[in-house]
C-alpha cells in the first residue's frame, strides 16, 4: 500500500508540474535562441540558471500566500486581501479586476490567432475554421474543469518532448561545421535574454490551480513547482542548442533558421510543437480566467466560462496581426506588473502568519526577497532591449 501511495503521489505531482510548465512554455521559446547568441555562452548559461532560480521563488511566493489564506483560489484574491484595501481598497479591485480579465483575454486571442497562423500553411484550411476549431477542442478541455486540465497538460508536454527529442536527432545530423558563438556577449545582451527566459518560465496563473490540484499538500505543492520550472529549462535549453548548432543564421524566430538548416521535418516538428504549447497555454490561461470572473462576480459554471473566453474568439476576427503583436507586449507588462505585486504582498503576509510554510527559513528571508526584486527589475530593463 505504500508503495502505490508514492506512486499515485508522484503522479500527481508530476500532473501538477505539467500544468506549470504547459502555463509558461509557448512560442516565446523560439524567441531565446536569438537572445542566447547576443548574450555569449557564459552570459546564456548565467541568465538560464539565473532565470530558473529566481522563477521558483517567485513562484513560491505566490504558492507560499495561497496556501496561508484558506479562502483565496486565485491570485487576485490575494492582491484583494493585502494590497486592496481602505477607501480605495474597492476602487482598486474593481479597476484591476477589469484590467485583469482584459489582458487575460488578449492573451487567448493571441493563442487562437498564433496557432491559426501556424496551422493553416500545413494543412490548407482558412484560417477562421481553424480558429474556430481550435478554440472549440481548447475551451472543451477547461469546461471539464481541473482534472481535465491537468490530464491534458500531463499528455500534451508528453508529446512535446517527444517531438523535442526527434528534432534533436535530426539536428545531430546535420550540425553546421562553421557554428560557433562568442563566449561572453554584451550586458545589453544578457538583460535582454534574462527578459525574454523570464517571461517565457512565467507561469504566476498555474501556481493557483496547481495548489487546488494537490489539495495544498505543502510537500508536493513545492515539488510540482520546481519540476515544472525545470521542464521549462530542459526545452527551452534544448530547443536554443539545437538552433545553434545547426543554423547558418540564428533568426528572432528559431525555426526559421532551425528548419531552413535541418530540413522540412524540423519545421513541421517546431510547428506542432508551437502549437501544443499554445495549446497548453490557453488551458491554463483560459481555467485562470474562469475562476477569477466566477470569483469576482458570483457567476458559475458555462456563464463565467463563456465570458472569459468566448470575447478572445470574436477579438480574432476583428483585430489585425500587429494588434494582437501589441497585446501580447501588453500582457508580458502585466505578468510583471503581477510580479511585482506579489513581493509586497508577501512580505505583508509573512510579518503575522505562523502556519507550517511550504518555503525555508532562507528562501522567504529579506535578502532572498530583495534578490526576487532586483532581479525582475532587471527583466523589465531587458524587456526593452
Amino acid at each position: 500500500m505504500g508503495r502505490d501511495k508514492e506512486i499515485s503521489e508522484n503522479k500527481r505531482t508530476f500532473s501538477a508540474a505539467c500544468i506549470v510548465a504547459g502555463n509558461g512554455i509557448g512560442s516565446g521559446v523560439m524567441a531565446i535562441p536569438y537572445f542566447v547568441v547576443r548574450a555569449g555562452i557564459v552570459g546564456g548559461v548565467l541568465a538560464f540558471l539565473l532565470a530558473y532560480l529566481v522563477s521558483v521563488l517567485m513562484h513560491l511566493m505566490i504558492a507560499e500566500l495561497m496556501l496561508h489564506e484558506d479562502n483565496v483560489s486565485d491570485i487576485l484574491g490575494v492582491f484583494n486581501t493585502y494590497l486592496f484595501k481602505g477607501r480605495a481598497g474597492g476602487a482598486l479591485r474593481l479597476l484591476f479586476f477589469v484590467i485583469l480579465v482584459v489582458v487575460l483575454e488578449a492573451n487567448l486571442a493571441a493563442y487562437i490567432s498564433g496557432a491559426a497562423d501556424i496551422i493553416t500553411p500545413l494543412i490548407a484550411v482558412k484560417g477562421a475554421v481553424i480558429r474556430i476549431v481550435f478554440y472549440v477542442v481548447a475551451a472543451l478541455v477547461v469546461l471539464l474543469g481541473l482534472k481535465a486540465v491537468a490530464a491534458g497538460e500531463g499528455v500534451t508536454v508528453i508529446l512535446m518532448t517527444a517531438i523535442l527529442v526527434t528534432a534533436v536527432v535530426f539536428s545531430a545530423a546535420n550540425i553546421n561545421a562553421d557554428a560557433g558563438m562568442v563566449i561572453s556577449g554584451s550586458l545589453k545582451g544578457f538583460a535582454a535574454l534574462f527578459s525574454m527566459i523570464m517571461f517565457s518560465f512565467s507561469a504566476i496563473f498555474a501556481v493557483p490551480q496547481s495548489v487546488e490540484y494537490l489539495k495544498r499538500e505543502v510537500k508536493p505543492v513545492r515539488r510540482s513547482i520546481q519540476l515544472g520550472l525545470l521542464i521549462n529549462l530542459v526545452l527551452s535549453v534544448t530547443v536554443a542548442v539545437c538552433t545553434i548548432i545547426t543554423s547558418k543564421e540564428v533568426t528572432e524566430i528559431a525555426i526559421v533558421g532551425w528548419a531552413d538548416a535541418v530540413g522540412g521535418t524540423v519545421r513541421i516538428l517546431g510547428s506542432l510543437f508551437i502549437v501544443f504549447a499554445m495549446l497548453t497555454s490557453f488551458w491554463s490561461i483560459g481555467l485562470a480566467s474562469s475562476d477569477i470572473v466566477s470569483v469576482q462576480t458570483g457567476l458559475k459554471g458555462r456563464i463565467a466560462f463563456a465570458i472569459a473566453t468566448v470575447p478572445a474568439l470574436i477579438l480574432t476576427f476583428v483585430s489585425g496581426s500587429g494588434f494582437m503583436g501589441y497585446l501580447k507586449i501588453v500582457g508580458g507588462a502585466v505578468a510583471l506588473i503581477i510580479s511585482l505585486m506579489v513581493i509586497p504582498s508577501f512580505v505583508i503576509c509573512m510579518k503575522n502568519n505562523d502556519k507550517p510554510a511550504l518555503m525555508n527559513r532562507f528562501e522567504k528571508s529579506k535578502y532572498a526577497v530583495a534578490f526576487v526584486l532586483v532581479m525582475y527589475l532587471v527583466m523589465a530593463v531587458g524587456s526593452v532591449f
